[in-house]
C-alpha cells in the first residue's frame, strides 16, 4: 500500500524519444530567435548607414494678377497638371476682388523644387507660344523669386561675383537681384529669365547657395503680402533705378549706382546759384546756343528733376491714420504728391514709425506737407 501511494506522487516516466524531441524544439526556438535578432540588427544598421532623406525647403514666387489664369487654368486644370507631374507641393494665393498679385509657394526637396520650376517654366513657355506664336521673346519665361534679405549676400557673393559667374555658367538670359527690399517686408526679388532647363539649374543653385539658413530666415522674415499691381509697380521702380544708374554710373562694390543713391538724405539742390549768376554783367557770348547748352542747369530746373529722399518720424498711433482703411489714404497721399511714400514695419518694442518719402524735390515737399497736415489734423481733432 505504501509503495502505491509513493508511486502515485512520482512524475510519470518520460520516454527518451520525447526528451530528444523537446531538446530539439528548444534548440530550434533559440536558433530562430538569434536569426531574427541578427536580421533586426542588420536592418537597423542598413537604415542608419543609408542615405538620409533630403531636407524639405520652400520657395516663394510672385506673379501678376493677370498671370493667375495662366497658372490655374480653366477649372484648375493647369495647376492640377503641374501637381500631378511633380512631387513638390503647390500653393497659389486666392483670387481677390481688388486684383492683388498671386503668390506661388512650393515645398519639397531641392531636386523636387528644381523639377517643379522646370515644369512651371515649360508650362509658361507653352502658354506664351500659344498666345503669341510669332513673338520669340515672350517664349522665355521670367520668374520672380522672393528671398529673405539676409540670404541675398550669399547669392551675390563678393562684389556680385557669384551672379556674374552664374550668368555665364548656367547659360541664363537674365539673372538680377532688385536693389532694395519690398516695402514693409524683409524680402527681395530675384529675377531670372531663360529656358526651362536654365531656370531649373538656377533654382538648384539658389537653393544650394542659401540652404543652410534659408528655412530659418524664412520663418523669421516679414513676408510680402500681395497687393494690387504690386509686382508691376516694383518692376517700374526697378527699371527707373537701373536707368538712373546708366545715366550716372560709378563703380562701387562691383555695381553701377547713381550718385544720389548713396547719399539720398544729404543731397540738397542749390538755392542761391541764380543770385550768384546775377552778380556779374551778362556777356553777349552767353547768348550763344553752344554756350547755353554747356551751362549748368539753374536751381529751378535742377531741383525740379533731382531725386531726394526724406524721413519723418511719427508716433506709431498715427500710422493707421496715414495708411487708412486698406491703404486708401496712403494711396491718396501718393497720388496727390506723386512721391513714393513708405512706412516702416511695426516693431513691438518701439513707439515710433518712420515715413520715408522719395521722388523729385517738388514731390517730396508736397508729400511732406500732406503728411504733416495729416498729423496736425489728427492732433487737433483726434480724428
Amino acid at each position: 500500500m505504501s509503495t502505491g501511494r509513493h508511486s502515485s506522487r512520482l512524475p510519470a516516466r518520460r520516454d527518451s524519444k520525447d526528451c530528444a524531441d523537446e531538446g530539439y524544439a528548444k534548440h530550434q526556438a533559440v536558433t530562430k530567435t538569434d536569426k531574427q535578432s541578427s536580421r533586426n540588427a542588420a536592418s537597423t544598421e542598413t537604415r542608419a548607414s543609408g542615405p538620409e532623406p533630403e531636407t524639405k525647403q520652400m520657395l516663394r514666387l510672385i506673379f501678376s494678377h493677370e498671370d493667375g489664369g495662366v497658372l490655374i487654368g480653366k477649372n484648375g486644370r493647369h495647376i492640377a497638371k503641374l501637381k500631378e507631374s511633380t512631387k513638390a507641393s503647390w500653393f497659389i494665393s486666392r483670387n481677390t476682388e481688388d486684383g492683388a498679385d498671386r503668390l506661388v509657394v512650393l515645398r519639397g526637396s531641392a531636386s523636387e523644387l528644381a523639377n517643379a520650376i522646370y515644369a512651371l517654366a515649360q508650362h509658361l513657355s507653352e502658354q506664351a507660344t500659344d498666345n503669341r506664336p510669332d513673338d520669340k521673346s515672350v517664349q522665355l519665361p521670367t520668374l520672380h523669386f522672393l528671398f529673405p534679405i539676409k540670404s541675398i549676400g550669399s547669392i551675390l557673393g563678393p562684389g556680385g561675383a557669384n551672379i556674374a559667374k552664374k550668368r555665364a555658367d548656367l547659360d541664363i538670359n537674365w539673372l538680377h537681384i532688385f536693389h532694395d527690399a519690398i516695402p514693409f517686408t524683409s524680402e527681395r526679388i530675384v529675377e531670372t529669365k531663360g529656358t526651362p532647363s536654365a531656370l531649373k539649374a538656377v533654382t538648384a543653385w539658389l537653393i544650394q547657395t542659401t540652404m543652410p539658413d534659408l528655412s530659418i530666415l524664412q520663418q523669421t522674415a516679414a513676408p510680402y503680402c500681395p497687393v494690387r499691381n504690386g509686382l508691376h509697380k516694383m518692376l517700374v521702380q526697378e527699371r527707373q533705378y537701373a536707368s538712373s544708374d546708366h545715366r550716372n554710373p560709378i563703380n562701387r562694390g562691383g555695381r553701377k549706382r547713381s550718385l544720389s543713391s548713396f547719399e539720398p538724405d544729404t543731397y540738397r539742390p542749390a538755392t542761391d546759384s541764380s543770385q550768384d549768376r546775377n552778380k556779374r554783367p551778362r556777356r553777349s557770348s552767353d547768348n550763344s546756343d553752344e554756350r547755353s547748352r554747356r551751362r549748368m542747369p539753374t536751381s529751378q530746373s535742377s531741383s525740379k528733376h533731382s531725386n531726394r529722399k526724406e524721413k519723418i518720424v511719427i508716433p506709431d498711433t498715427m500710422a493707421g491714420r496715414i495708411i487708412g482703411r486698406n491703404g486708401t489714404h496712403l494711396a491718396l497721399l501718393r497720388e496727390k504728391s506723386g512721391a513714393r511714400i513708405e512706412l516702416s514695419p511695426r516693431v513691438p518694442s518701439m513707439q515710433d514709425r518712420i515715413v520715408t518719402i522719395s521722388g523729385h524735390t517738388k514731390q517730396v515737399n508736397d508729400a511732406r506737407k500732406l503728411v504733416k497736415d495729416c498729423i496736425r489734423k489728427f492732433e487737433n481733432t483726434g480724428a
